[in-house]
């Protein structure tokens, strides 16, 4: 249905309205899931392509808007903010995202999640994400970030998935060139420069607090329906 509407009507404004309404949502379970669904859709749908190519180098201040849109609602789901973060090319923001991760209640469907998002990571969406890894020198926390899902996996098929990707960064060294004059690609990223980076990571843990308490709470009633049944 989702996908159908962003063809019929204007995409943009589909996902800026979504992400408002999530973002006022009280049912975290729910959002985290409404969230999780509207990403995926987001990165592999071929009706959202023109949408991914605005957001992959935020040039514009609509580009730009509907990020800080979106990603206060992918809040309530870690791993698909770090996969937001990935598309828009914020590969320092994602290490420091993932730095956070560290701080999180890593559960089972956690780590299901960062599983699926190194498959993602290996699918035609990110090809400039894996070509980037040959600018070793201008793309350092894009390689700390994958480092830092990779420490987060068990020694599972996608930790070894991962683990020969990062193998196959090149040695900067082996990387230099004779040719000085062509401009650095980091160019990209000073169109982004007045987002507020710092506020945006305050935001992600304030609502991965709500979503642990949410989840200590629910922990609780559960068991408290459990004593009622043994009694």
């Amino acid at each position: 249905i989702h996908r159908q509407l962003c063809l019929l009507l204007n995409a943009e404004n589909i996902f800026h309205s979504m992400a408002d309404i999530l973002l006022r949502e009280e049912d975290l379970k729910f959002a985290s899931t409404m969230v999780h669904t509207l990403n995926t859709i987001l990165l592999t749908s071929s009706e959202l392509f023109q949408l991914r190519n605005q957001l992959k180098d935020l040039k514009t201040p609509e580009s730009r808007n509907l990020f800080c849109c979106l990603y206060r609602s992918w809040c309530h789901n870690p791993v698909t903010t770090v996969s937001l973060c990935f598309l828009t090319q914020n590969y320092k923001h994602a290490y420091d995202l993932i730095q956070k991760f560290g701080d999180l209640e890593v559960t089972v469907d956690f780590l299901t999640e960062v599983d699926k998002l190194v498959q993602l990571i290996e699918c035609p969406i990110f090809t400039y994400l894996r070509l980037q890894l040959l600018d070793v020198k201008n793309n350092p926390y894009l390689i700390k970030a994958l480092y830092g899902l990779l420490m987060l996996l068990p020694q599972s098929s996608a930790f070894q998935l991962l683990s020969h990707r990062l193998q196959c960064v090149p040695n900067p060294e082996l990387m230099q060139t004779t040719d000085n004059t062509k401009p650095s690609t980091s160019f990209k990223r000073t169109a982004a420069s007045n987002i507020d980076y710092t506020e945006l990571l305050q935001h992600f843990e304030k609502v991965q607090n709500k979503h642990l308490e949410a989840r200590h709470q629910r922990a609780g009633r559960a068991e408290q329906l459990d004593r009622r049944v043994v009694l």
